[in-house]
């Protein structure tokens, strides 16, 4: 008879071999399925914020105005006030545009990372007869088209600007837009770079999760490319209603002149 085989079993240095391949071959798995799951976020919310826009028009087409924000006491409804808003930076009033997609404890519209939609509306009052010229029934027409000036400005940078004007003419991608709608994207609550923090100056709470949210204070916004370079991060995504696109539409429904 042959003597039995001595069974040879891996050296620890082996399997210590095998054990960092796998991880490596792992680690190398892992950081494009992150990336893939990453960029069907960002796809996501570039249509989110483009579907509300979109449904903040037809508000507006229906009704010859455009809603106000809703406020985290809103219950997800556009926020009122006498001739005007509530606040005139909130959130997407989802339950007044009748829009679907996952919400909070608040009942705020989300984006795809878990933060609520911003909504903000121009408070231009041409006239100063106390009402917003934008959200109130028939004050555009009373005001006359070439007399309204909506207040919303859009900039490349924070840097010099102002609470109502970006830095220079050149600074400026939009002067005199009527709403905008936002998302703080994927970085939503760490953030700390000057582009960013621009589009939150203060705080708004209230609601019943008591929750207390970032929106913006004053009517200037920043939009620049996307960049994760430490102290000049950017990752949110806005988009905004020009004045001569939200007029073109409310002269063809009638509500303008």
């Amino acid at each position: 008879m042959n003597p039995p085989r001595k069974q040879r079993g891996f050296s620890l240095v082996e399997l210590t071999v095998v054990v960092l391949i796998m991880g490596l071959l792992l680690g190398g798995l892992m950081a494009p399925l992150s990336a893939q799951r990453e960029n069907a976020r960002l796809k996501q919310a570039t249509d989110q914020i483009h579907a509300v826009r979109s449904a903040v028009e037809g508000f507006a087409l229906a009704n010859g105005h455009l809603p106000c924000p809703a406020t985290p006491a809103s219950g997800g409804s556009a926020s009122l006030a006498p001739g005007a808003c509530a606040v005139q930076h909130g959130f997407v009033p989802a339950t007044t545009l009748d829009l679907n997609g996952q919400r909070n404890a608040d009942n705020l519209l989300l984006d795809p990372w878990g933060s609520p939609l911003r909504y903000s509306v121009s408070a231009s009052d041409t006239n100063g007869d106390g009402t917003w010229d934008l959200v109130t029934a028939g004050e555009m027409r009373v005001v006359t088209m070439p007399l309204l000036q909506p207040d919303i400005v859009v900039c490349n940078a924070a840097a010099g600007s102002t609470p109502t004007a970006c830095a220079s003419a050149a600074d400026t991608i939009a002067d005199g837009a009527t709403a905008i709608v936002f998302s703080l994207g994927k970085d939503w609550a760490t953030f700390a770079s000057p582009d960013q923090l621009e589009n939150v100056g203060t705080n708004l709470g209230g609601g019943p999760s008591g929750t207390t949210y970032r929106v913006p204070s004053d009517r200037v916004f920043v939009d620049r490319g996307r960049s994760d370079l430490a102290g000049s991060e950017f990752d949110d995504l806005l988009v905004w209603i020009p004045p001569a696109q939200l007029y073109g539409r409310l002269v063809q429904t009638g509500h303008l002149p």
